[in-house]
């Protein structure tokens, strides 16, 4: 009614549903959120978010809340107390280290897109049981790109990310952001480009996506021929002069020898007889991206598709021969308080490899493609005990069949989970934890140079059960039940009740006495200050700030902040004070200075990866390319729209009336194969077979089918949807053991 008084407190947080942490503004009534709105104030996001934001109540509200500790009796799970919860799985823990040795143990999740700072307790956990396994899944999509940055910029951890809103020509190569989002505002920035007469947005992709519509260019290619339209982009770049020869001498080593990789290469003869593309258009595109402000933005249709390492590193050698590397509107390395991952370069000695696959980590994270296998061999350091939390890997990552074998072969499981989820139903102890509506938490996705956002997310719920903790407190608790935490003087307790200052000059004392117990500040840090903030992910974050470059100090001296004891502690408190996120720091000089090569420079030989590129000839894509006989068919395994958004959303509710359990069909196909819309149809991978109703949509490449992730959820009791990864096996990935999500074989025949 018009006028009306609205009833209930706004409050400040973020969305958790994707990596943009889009700034919202929640109305709170009865300690429910009853309304959800963008964040004006929010100077990221600036008010901007989507239906999956919106609709985020579900996520905190929903049937399957846990309320208390569970522990597996049989084939169902019974209530139990924290005190025994804690006790025998700190005892299992201990026996089974005891017997079997340290690689028994794995990790995973721990963090997703919501917030991260349990994953710094958990690594601690489980580096004190002796293990480096630790999955997560940023190796389910990301290891390819992640491996290949860190060759290119000196080590693991500085990610590359496309200056968007700063480009004239904006590629998006397999990215359907219009959807997907993953850019500060995107849908904003799409819009702007539309009305911008001098500015391009380009659209590479099979399928005539969301965003492919509002495209100035689309090149439909042929799915999987993106190798052959880089080499063939990189050719004509070299024909053309385009290379800008003073970048590359300035900035790039190793370019005299990767140049012959391409040499005779037939650019013309790729784009028409491999890609099926027209080859003045491609040509003009390529133009555009030598010779006007560019940047690409890759996402799964590269990531998880064929031959995915080269294409990552062709890319960068696109970008880095036309000067499109740490520059505005390029490819830049962003201001980060803490890093993706750790630094896990292979080629070191003591980096950790997996017993069966003899699988390195990409920044310290394992794919999780492999981990079945991993518990299902029979050799002696199998992992046999795992701890979960954060993430639903029974309906998040590949071969589902697989991983319901393998949780049935562990001999412990723990799961640390909001809801019941599928991967909960499976574990022998459940631990319910905070959901992030309930508890302070922040992200690593910043993404930003030079100026750092930051944004600490702050409850705008009480907790909705007395029972429910922060996950990084239940990994605090179990180190400590394990004998891990030593005994800690109580003036570190108290330090913290005067202040962040006082506890910083309290602390600096205690490791000057005891320098052993330095490694283990953070969960120091946890126990003592966290009881004095009352939430040990508050404590952590102050860790974070307290650990931080040296380059960051500067940059937040250079925002105001004092250089002197009191820096910590003046940050944290604005950093209070601003529930919508702040700029934190202005990062001093240029982005090539974020590099750690030791000239500064692209490192972009990379030795191992010359002979596929040569390997990837016209004659062998076009035979690699044939599909087998029974299965003439590409299952997209997954889609980015806006009714997907991951399991945290778990009752289907949330998507209303709108069709989301389908399987996209192009119309050719469908008349070929007899499929009706909205009729039952069967589909059949060397995986399983399922059936779903056919959608036929003008989106779908021809040759192609598209089945959505997040479906085979069992909300409130019962199930719903198709699980795709039922579909997928876990042997459907490439060298690095990513999944090949857009490229499983399969067949559909009408019901």
């Amino acid at each position: 009614m018009k006028g009306a008084i609205e009833v209930g407190e706004w409050k400040k947080s973020s969305c958790v549903l994707c990596a943009q942490n889009c700034g919202l503004e929640m109305q709170v009534e009865d300690n429910r959120i009853v309304k959800v709105r963008g964040d004006k104030d929010n100077p990221r996001s600036q008010g901007y978010c989507c239906r999956k934001g919106l609709s985020i109540a579900h996520y905190a509200h929903n049937a399957d809340r846990l309320q208390y500790p569970l522990k597996k009796v049989g084939d169902h799970h019974e209530r139990i107390s924290w005190e025994q919860a804690i006790e025998e799985i700190s005892a299992k823990m201990l026996a089974i280290k005891e017997q079997h040795g340290a690689k028994a143990f794995a990790y995973m999740g721990g963090g997703g897109t919501g917030g991260q700072m349990e994953v710094g307790m958990g690594l601690r956990l489980l580096s004190f049981l002796g293990s480096r396994y630790y999955y997560s899944a940023l190796a389910q999509e990301f290891s390819n790109v992640f491996w290949m940055d860190g060759r290119v910029a000196g080590r693991q951890g500085l990610v590359t990310l496309p200056d968007v809103h700063n480009a004239d020509t904006l590629v998006a190569w397999g990215w359907n952001g219009w959807e997907s989002h993953q850019e500060p505002r995107t849908r904003e920035l799409i819009k702007d480009i539309r009305k911008d007469p001098q500015r391009r947005l380009i659209v590479i992709d099979p399928r005539f996506s969301e965003t492919a519509q509002r495209a100035d260019i689309h090149l439909a290619l042929r799915p999987g021929t993106d190798t052959m339209l880089l080499k063939a982009m990189i050719r004509i770049i070299l024909d053309q002069g385009w290379e800008d020869r003073a970048f590359i001498a300035a900035h790039v080593s190793g370019w005299d020898e990767i140049e012959p990789l391409f040499a005779d290469f037939e650019a013309r003869r790729a784009v028409e007889e491999v890609c099926d593309l027209d080859y003045d258009q491609v040509f003009e595109v390529t133009r555009l991206i030598a010779q006007t402000k560019s940047c690409i933005h890759e996402d799964l249709g590269i990531y998880m598709n064929r031959n995915a390492t080269i294409n990552c590193y062709m890319l960068h050698i696109l970008r880095a021969i036309t000067g499109r590397f740490c520059v505005e509107g390029g490819q830049i390395y962003p201001a980060f308080l803490y890093p993706m991952g750790s630094n896990s370069d292979e080629r070191k000695p003591k980096t950790w490899r997996t017993v069966k696959h003899n699988m390195f980590p990409v920044m310290g994270s394992f794919p999780p493609a492999i981990l079945p296998d991993e518990i299902l061999h029979d050799h002696p350091e199998r992992i046999r005990a795992l701890i979960v939390s954060a993430c639903n890997p029974l309906r998040s990552y590949p071969d589902t069949l697989a991983y319901e074998k393998a949780f049935a072969a562990l001999e412990l499981s723990v799961s640390i989970e909001v809801a019941y989820s599928e991967t909960a139903r499976l574990c022998d102890y459940i631990l319910p934890s905070l959901s992030y509506m309930e508890t302070y938490d922040t992200t690593c996705f910043s993404f930003s140079y030079p100026d750092f956002f930051f944004q600490m997310r702050q409850p705008v719920l009480e907790p909705l059960s007395e029972e429910s903790r922060e996950g990084a407190a239940i990994m605090l608790e179990l180190a400590k039940a394990m004998g891990f935490l030593p005994e800690l003087p109580e003036y570190l307790y108290e330090a913290g009740q005067k202040g962040i200052t006082a506890y910083l000059e309290a602390m600096g004392a205690f490791i000057q006495e005891n320098p052993q117990h330095a490694r283990i500040m953070p969960m120091i840090l946890a126990e003592t200050l966290g009881s004095a903030l009352g939430s040990v992910n508050q404590a952590l974050i102050v860790g974070l700030l307290i650990s931080s470059s040296r380059a960051f100090k500067e940059g937040a001296a250079a925002m105001g902040y004092p250089t002197d004891m009191s820096m910590i502690e003046t940050m944290f408190n604005d950093i209070l004070a601003h529930p919508q996120g702040l700029y934190l720091a202005r990062f001093q000089g240029d982005n090539f200075s974020m590099l750690r090569t030791e000239d500064k420079k692209l490192a972009l030989k990379i030795e191992e990866l010359f002979a596929p590129i040569k390997d990837a000839t016209i004659e062998n894509e076009l035979e690699e390319l044939k599909m087998p006989d029974d299965y003439p068919l590409i299952l997209h395994s997954g889609l980015h729209v806006d009714t997907v958004a991951n399991t945290y959303l778990r009752n289907p509710a949330w998507n209303k009336s709108r069709r989301w359990n389908t399987m996209l069909v192009s119309e050719a196909d469908a008349s070929r194969l007899g499929l009706v819309d909205g009729k039952m149809a069967r589909i059949t991978t060397r995986a399983s077979a399922a059936e779903i109703e056919v959608e036929i949509s003008p989106r779908a490449a021809e040759g192609c089918v598209y089945i959505r992730h997040g479906g085979g959820l069992i909300y409130d009791g019962k199930k719903y949807g198709v699980n795709v990864n039922e579909l997928v096996l876990s042997t459907d990935r490439d060298e690095m053991c990513t999944p090949m999500h857009r490229r499983i074989p399969c067949r559909v025949e009408k019901i």
